[in-house]
């Protein structure tokens, strides 16, 4: 496998940021690409910490990408408009100097918590790009997210991204659904115990409904943690196979 650490400066946000991405060294090009996205305080390194990164790529002869994100919430704000920069930016200059495919069926979005909504609220706003989206215990509602008492999040810093109810609104992962209608193949999952899980049921029975036959739900034990995570992603990784 080839493991490749990219630091470069971004027009967009005029900043560097760090990308860790997995390639299988088959020597091939048009590599199926898994764009995987970390949670709240983590980095490009997240998941290689916690995960076999090398093991799922060589095992589905996939490339893998893990972007840095900061806490952005995979969002536009004043400080760091961070969507903006992902779509317009980062995937094109990942599919211009990496030998991976810019085909639809061969771009999976995968994260969890902040990167599970980032990936679900990414995915929804591209039905173009991305095929299929897997999200492990994600934020599925924002608002909630915020007045959670078991919330790691500051309020002042989720108020500095989403900085009105106006913004809090557009940015809710159901109504991106209901105003743009993506096709996508979904999945999500969420531990038994986590702080979220009854958020998780609620967007489980929205998507059973307006996304019936492309839907599933991966019911699963554990907490909002790398633990449960880790146990789960390689059963991920079969079901977008």
């Amino acid at each position: 496998m080839v493991l490749m650490n990219l630091n470069y400066r971004t027009n967009y946000l005029h900043t560097y940021f760090k990308t860790t991405v997995v390639l299988p060294d088959t020597n091939k090009s048009d590599y199926t690409t898994v764009w995987l996205l970390h949670g709240y305080t983590g980095d490009d390194t997240a998941w290689i910490r916690h995960v076999n990164i090398e093991q799922l790529a060589r095992k589905h002869n996939w490339a893998i990408i893990m972007p840095e994100a900061r806490n952005s919430f995979y969002s536009d704000s004043n400080f760091i408009p961070y969507y903006s920069y992902f779509i317009e930016e980062f995937i094109p200059k990942m599919q211009h100097i990496l030998p991976i495919s810019t085909k639809r069926e061969k771009n999976y979005i995968v994260g969890s918590s902040m990167g599970g909504y980032g990936a679900l609220k990414i995915a929804f706003m591209n039905n173009d790009i991305f095929s299929k989206v897997a999200a492990l215990s994600p934020i599925t509602d924002i608002e909630h997210f915020r007045d959670n008492p078991k919330s790691p999040m500051d309020k002042k810093t989720f108020d500095s991204i989403f900085d009105s109810p106006e913004k809090v609104a557009q940015n809710q992962l159901i109504n991106i659904y209901n105003n743009r209608q993506p096709k996508q193949q979904i999945l999500t999952l969420c531990g038994d115990s986590d702080f979220m899980h009854e958020d998780n049921i609620m967007f489980k029975n929205f998507l059973s409904i307006h996304a019936k036959g492309r839907y599933t739900w991966m019911p699963v034990e554990g907490d909002h943690s790398w633990k449960t995570w880790s146990q789960n992603i390689d059963r991920v990784f079969d079901w977008l196979s």
